[in-house]
């Protein structure tokens, strides 16, 4: 029976996450960015130019990486703040367990902030190999790096698997970090606006470390390594996961 419930809440709070015109519109507006950058930069002549560049001219020309935190962060990080002020939280609690309750809110938060950037991550990473020439760039562009590499072992569907795979996982670490600031605050506008000003002060302060610098994660080549880009995105949504149960924990006993 506890498992049927804890079933059932987790679809419920993932209709809630699904059902808010943020999340919509965030992924019309990112999609349409990202697009933008294809146009603008690619020979959309069928051939002309191979999937990656089709790929990287949307992620990187598009112009949408210095405001990358902000799409993921019109998820449902910042529903707490709602609930909280308006007695829901207590009412969860008197039904469920915090433990159970924190752990469904990390899930539906991560997976709609990492819905948001995958979705229109897949449609640009599939308009390029509908319209694109598979395999290596054939104008010696990314000559040389490991992203070559992949392209030669694995093709681009694999390498097209990996891009959306860091999208979502940049926008559920996103997602995320805008719910720590939904718990800790409570107010709606500082779970959607601090998470940009956290990216945007990351990016300036670890300017010369790119390892762990976000800006440099969502798109593996600035790394040069997808597994090293996927490994540290996992590291910072599990220490910003652990923010977010604390937090949790943290309310739950000021409650009592």
């Amino acid at each position: 029976m506890d498992r049927r419930r804890r079933n059932t809440f987790l679809l419920s709070d993932m209709k809630r996450a699904f059902s808010g015109w943020e999340l919509w519109i965030a992924i019309i507006a990112l999609t349409t960015i990202l697009l933008h950058g294809v146009v603008t930069y690619t020979n959309l002549a069928k051939g002309a130019s191979s999937t990656y560049v089709y790929i990287v001219n949307a992620m990187a020309l598009s112009g949408f990486g210095p405001f990358a935190a902000v799409f993921p962060a019109l998820g449902y990080g910042a529903a707490f703040c709602e609930e909280y002020n308006s007695g829901y939280f207590l009412l969860m609690q008197s039904r469920m367990n915090w433990k159970r309750y924190a752990g469904i809110r990390l899930i539906t938060v991560a997976v709609s902030g990492g819905t948001i950037m995958a979705i229109p991550f897949t449609i640009v990473c599939l308009f390029g190999y509908i319209q694109g020439k598979h395999g290596v760039p054939t104008d010696g562009f990314m000559e040389g790096t490991q992203m070559v590499s992949y392209l030669e072992r694995y093709g681009d569907g694999a390498v097209i698997a990996l891009k959306i795979l860091l999208g979502f996982l940049f926008g559920a670490m996103f997602a995320l970090i805008s719910y720590a600031f939904a718990i800790f605050s409570t107010n709606r506008y500082m779970a959607m606006i601090a998470p940009f000003v956290l990216y945007e002060a990351m990016w300036f302060v670890l300017y010369d470390y790119p390892v762990v610098n976000p800006i440099y994660l969502f798109r593996g080549d600035d790394l040069d390594s997808y597994p090293l880009s996927i490994a540290m995105e996992c590291l910072y949504i599990s220490i910003v996961a652990v923010v977010c149960w604390l937090g949790i924990k943290r309310k739950v006993a000021y409650e009592e």
